[in-house]
């Protein structure tokens, strides 16, 4: 008799541009140990879709998720209930507007379908957190069968509720480096003239932000702090890369200021190109997975220590691989980190060389084992 095939089904409520090397190089890891990886996905809210930065998979499928709103509470129902249960486990984003997540741990209770967490363990922007939706964060994050946790961090995290620590894998969260870094091997010498050459940077050094326009990035911030960095240094220059709600304001700064330039969102080689001109990467506000941008291109990241970071900050260590300015609120502070480093090239020879290390640290690769690892663990343990 030809034993069962296990299943393994992940829902999240949107794919990621991102995502999709992951995804790809699971499906394949888990297909060598003879377990079957099936995608869904929804669409973005109208609020994130102005990041552009989701996509679609050929052997993924979408729904189509459908929003609530409920008082000051945004909740978002996708329809994968029924899809779960041909399921061996079922891994799902921790989010507590996620509506099918109750119903999944419910049917989990019932001896149907195992659920899987994957998360941060908590919301670390919590300056935005609704505490009512926390506490019921809180309550049901002790319910899954397994729990997948972004970092180390994370496990403390959700090992701090109760939960059991020999049920939590560590993912450690990470993105396609290796392509980044092949991507950057390609970018000529010309190519990077030619770049300079066609967006006026001139022969200053260039610095660069990249990721999403909105509040928890502290655009303002990193405007003021440019300005101040641009009237001790002329010739440096600032390159927005991103796009999002707050795209109005860098568009007004650009065209105010001329050191600033905008070049949209880009993706790939386009991305790495712009970036293959910078010096550094500079952002003051939240940083998630631009981190690993930073390691894989060589590109050390300035940021603040405010108390929102995504969990992918554990990654920065302080005058190793990136630099973390104590003071958030202070922009001369900040400014002064930058020329500090932009003056100094032993100081950014040396955290090159712990990007470098940290870029074989952290993972698409090391994620995918990670995760595969953990699946066939959760697969195989009792309720």
């Amino acid at each position: 008799m030809t034993a069962h095939r296990q299943r393994v089904m992940i829902a999240y409520k949107t794919l990621p541009t991102y995502r999709v090397a992951f995804y790809n190089s699971l499906r394949k890891s888990l297909a060598a140990v003879d377990v079957e990886l099936s995608l869904v996905y929804g669409q973005p809210t109208d609020r994130e879709a102005m990041r552009r930065d989701t996509t679609d998979l050929e052997w993924g499928e979408r729904v189509t998720n459908r929003f609530f709103r409920i008082g000051s509470r945004n909740l978002a129902w996708q329809p994968i209930v029924h899809r779960a249960r041909q399921a061996d486990l079922v891994i799902v984003e921790q989010a507590s507007k996620l509506l099918a997540n109750y119903v999944l741990l419910l049917q989990q209770r019932v001896g149907l379908t195992k659920v899987a967490f994957w998360g941060h363990g908590a919301n670390l922007q919590g300056h935005t957190a609704d505490p009512r939706a926390e506490a019921v964060k809180r309550l049901v994050s002790r319910y899954p069968h397994w729990w997948f946790a972004y970092t180390a961090g994370t496990r403390d995290r959700v090992a701090g509720l109760g939960y059991p620590e020999e049920r939590i894998t560590v993912v450690q969260n990470a993105i396609d480096t290796r392509s980044l870094r092949a991507h950057r091997a390609a970018v000529s010498d010309e190519q990077v003239f030619r770049f300079r050459a066609e967006h006026d940077l001139g022969e200053g050094p260039v610095c660069a932000f990249v990721g999403g326009l909105y509040a928890e990035k502290r655009l303002p911030f990193l405007l003021e702090a440019a300005d101040i960095v641009h009237r001790r240094l002329p010739g440096f220059r600032l390159i927005v890369i991103g796009d999002g709600p707050e795209r109005a304001l860098i568009e007004e700064a650009s065209s105010a200021r001329a050191y600033i330039r905008y070049v949209g969102g880009l993706f790939g080689t386009d991305k790495v190109e712009a970036l293959a001109t910078a010096s550094l990467i500079l952002m003051p506000g939240l940083v998630g997975l631009v981190v690993l941008d930073s390691f894989a291109l060589e590109l050390p990241l300035v940021t603040t220590t405010v108390d929102y970071h995504s969990p992918e900050i554990e990654y920065l260590e302080d005058g190793v691989n990136g630099i973390l300015v104590r003071d958030p609120e202070n922009a001369d502070a900040y400014a002064e980190a930058v020329l500090r480093l932009l003056s100094s090239e032993a100081e950014l020879a040396s955290l090159r060389i712990g990007c470098r290390r940290a870029a074989g640290i952290y993972t698409n690769e090391e994620m995918v084992r990670r995760f595969t690892e953990g699946i066939t663990r959760a697969i195989e343990a009792g309720s």
